[in-house]
C-alpha cells in the first residue's frame, strides 16, 4: 500500500480509472450500438 503519494501516483491512478470507464462503456454500449447500425442498413 502506498504510504506517501504523490502528484505522478495520482496522474496514474486518474489515467488508469479513465482507461477502465472507456472500456466499461464500450463494453456496455458497443454492442447495442452495432446492433442499431446493422438494422439500419437493410432499411436504407
Amino acid at each position: 500500500m502506498i504510504e506517501w503519494w504523490t502528484p505522478e501516483d495520482e496522474r496514474e491512478l486518474e489515467a488508469r480509472c479513465a482507461r477502465f470507464r472507456i472500456a466499461k462503456l464500450a463494453l456496455d454500449y458497443g454492442d447495442g450500438e452495432m446492433d442499431v447500425e446493422d438494422e439500419a442498413d437493410p432499411a436504407a
